[in-house]
């Protein structure tokens, strides 16, 4: 079976600075891929390059069979893709980032319902309906009407995953969504992301909360200086981490509690 989600040998520079080296990853449908590393090393940046919103300079990327950014010609050469193409794929891969970006002055349901109504032209009362479902679906049917600036910062990243789910896309990435939020706001939003994978969407985790990529994660890469230098079954790679680069990193989360 065709992976939902396959990057193979992506380049990515800013400038001189090569911040992807080569990556190559698959991502089966409604499996859960994670992905760890200290900053810098890439994680985000691939995020970015499957859904477009960062070119690369080298390699394929496909969602769901179909080319990201580039259409590739019997030759190898690449072609740039036009716009058009490049926003219907974007509406099929949902993208969290860890800051909310929220509308601050629509409503939360509003929020939900903006995607939809502008980029499909669907109908305002059925993008409504479909945003209250997936606000009780995160658990802040309570809060339609509210503001963004009147919810905790756990309630703006549930509005935001929302948000993400209601263009009904194949696949959901997920950019260190917890890394801004107080602690005790954190199990509330990675509970929403547990329900996902329950549901069986394709998912792309960057993040640093060790316990959730073990327990949720199929699979685990662990980005160092722009390359995967380990990936495997979480549970794997993080009980028996070969490189010593991993080890060290591993060792930092054991020593704050992470692990």
């Amino acid at each position: 079976m065709t992976p939902m989600i396959q990057v193979q040998n992506v380049v990515k520079s800013f400038g001189t600075l090569e911040v992807l080296k080569g990556v190559s990853l698959d991502v089966g449908a409604g499996e859960v891929a994670v992905i760890i590393g200290a900053s810098g090393s890439g994680k985000s940046t691939i995020l970015r390059c499957i859904n477009f919103l960062e070119d690369y300079q080298g390699g394929s990327i496909k969602v769901n069979g179909a080319d990201v950014g580039y259409d590739i010609r019997p030759d190898g050469s690449r072609v740039h893709q036009s716009e058009t193409v490049i926003a219907k794929h974007r509406q099929e891969v949902g993208m969290v980032f860890q800051s909310f970006n929220l509308f601050p002055h629509k409503s939360v349901v509003e929020n939900v319902m903006t995607g939809p109504v502008r980029a499909k032209g669907m109908p305002k009362a059925e993008a409504r309906s479909i945003a209250e479902s997936l606000l009780a679906k995160v658990g802040l049917s309570a809060k339609l009407n509210e503001l963004p600036a009147n919810l905790s910062g756990g309630q703006q990243q549930r509005v935001a995953i929302a948000r993400a789910l209601a263009m009904q896309p194949r696949v959901m990435l997920f950019d260190e969504v917890t890394s801004a939020l107080d602690p005790e706001l954190v199990g509330e939003v990675l509970k929403v992301i547990r329900d996902l994978a329950q549901d069986g969407m394709t998912m792309i985790l960057v993040t640093h909360e060790m316990h959730f990529a073990r327990d949720v994660g199929d699979k685990l890469m662990f980005f160092d200086a722009g390359r995967i230098l380990e990936q495997g079954a979480p549970k794997e790679v993080l009980d028996n981490p070969q490189s010593e680069r991993l080890k060290s990193f591993l060792r930092r989360f054991s020593a704050t509690n992470y692990l």
